[in-house]
């Protein structure tokens, strides 16, 4: 972190850590070596088994890695490019689930990634969609309104955990609850902008499948989904490649080729090598945490989230003393804006500079050696909603571990000499 640069950009592109870079190349090198073979030794051992592919078992820790990140079980989960990829997939597979008179209800504080695929799987089967309205003021999604949107027809729920840009918190748990009391859909969990920040609980969330992103967390370009239930894939109707026809997968006896059926195109073993030591940097954040990787999630993240949230009301704090600066879903239509605490939030902020568009002030903050996210117009519904495109686009800063008050302050000092 030594170039001269500021970087508060982790929501567009995290900073990868060394271990995780390191990992990565070694992955590459080893990954097409075939491994050592398990000897036996003593008369009550193992018989001798030949030694598999290192590319395997790198594959096999990556998916222990997300189990640890989510709380799920390893042969829950599903490995792929990106979650976007992996929710096309799978929205692919659910032709049975979505077909004409059922219904899928989505988010509007979703980013594309996670509604695009079940608006096309709909077009394409028949399902009816309903959407979730956010709460404009805050971009918060009140979680009440699934009582009414969900009925005994409802198909599947579409909810992320967190919006990337405004950083508002959904209640998972209190919409999965209403969702399972009403009908037998699924509940498909876009976690990508929560986990960098907090402890995953799949279980508490009562989410049948969790989607994350790793790249977020300072890891390689690789999402995974997480089923909570590893039998739930039984009801996909998946593309047999050996048969070439559709074939519903029995995944008693078929759990690895369950898993594989929705890795469509295979794996990068070098790139799935930096999984694992995404998720422990992670875990590692405190020097006090112990136990299984697990548990030291369960004790780094609050802490270090903990530290980054001071940083963001700093920088909420110092934006909103500028005048012509608007943070959304704080500076709402009243006297006073919003508190940083007076909704749940992860430690992201969106801002506007008035009379100038958001690639403007993007390019002052380049010039300046400040990287934040200048958000396309096209990547976030809820600030489409909240009226930014109409005030040229908004720039988004996320917070990570090694972020600091002196970054926070530097870009509140530029930000100021643009108003």
């Amino acid at each position: 972190m030594s170039d001269g640069w500021t970087y508060l950009n982790a929501g567009e592109r995290a900073q990868v850590p060394e271990r995780v870079s390191s990992a990565v190349s070694r992955a590459f090198r080893t990954a097409p070596l075939q491994a050592h073979t398990e000897m036996s030794s003593g008369s009550h051992s193992r018989a001798q088994v030949p030694g598999g592919a290192v590319g395997a078992q790198i594959t096999a820790s990556a998916r222990l890695a997300v189990a640890d990140l989510v709380g799920g079980r390893p042969d829950g989960v599903v490995l792929g490019p990106n979650r976007a990829v992996l929710l096309h997939t799978l929205s692919t597979a659910m032709s049975r689930q979505l077909r004409m008179g059922r219904e899928v209800v989505l988010s509007r504080v979703d980013d594309p990634a996670n509604t695009a695929p079940w608006l096309m799987a709909c077009d394409l089967y028949g399902a009816h969609v309903r959407w979730a309205e956010a709460d404009l003021s805050t971009g918060t999604l009140p979680e009440w309104q699934y009582g009414d949107l969900v009925t005994p027809d409802t198909a599947l729920v579409a909810v992320a955990a967190a919006n990337a840009h405004v950083g508002t918190v959904t209640d998972v748990a209190a919409v999965a609850r209403e969702v399972h009391r009403r009908s037998r859909g699924w509940v498909v969990v876009d976690a990508t902008a929560y986990a960098p920040y907090r402890v995953i609980d799949i279980d508490a969330w009562e989410a049948d499948v969790v989607a994350v992103d790793l790249a977020p967390l300072g890891g390689p370009e690789i999402g995974a989904l997480v089923f909570r239930d590893p039998t739930l894939p039984a009801q996909l109707k998946l593309m047999d490649a050996a048969r070439g026809r559709h074939a519903t997968v029995d995944v008693e006896a078929e759990a690895e080729r369950r898993l594989r059926a929705l890795e469509v195109g295979g794996h990068a073993p070098g790139l799935l090598g930096g999984v694992p030591a995404a998720v422990d940097h992670l875990a590692n954040l405190d020097d006090a945490a112990s136990g299984t990787r697990r548990r030291r999630l369960e004790e780094s993240l609050p802490k270090a989230e903990s530290y980054m949230h001071v940083l963001a009301q700093h920088l909420v704090h110092g934006l909103q003393s500028l005048r012509g600066v608007h943070v959304v879903g704080l500076d709402g239509e009243f006297d006073e804006p919003f508190s940083y605490d007076s909704v749940e939030r992860i430690p992201r902020v969106s801002f506007m500079v008035a009379g100038l568009d958001a690639a403007t002030v993007g390019r002052r903050l380049v010039a300046n050696n400040v990287i934040a996210q200048v958000v396309p117009l096209e990547d976030s519904a809820l600030l489409d909603q909240m009226g930014v495109a109409e005030q040229g686009g908004a720039v988004c800063v996320a917070m990570s571990p090694h972020n600091t008050a002196y970054d926070v302050d530097h870009l509140v000092r530029v930000v100021a000499g643009l108003v």
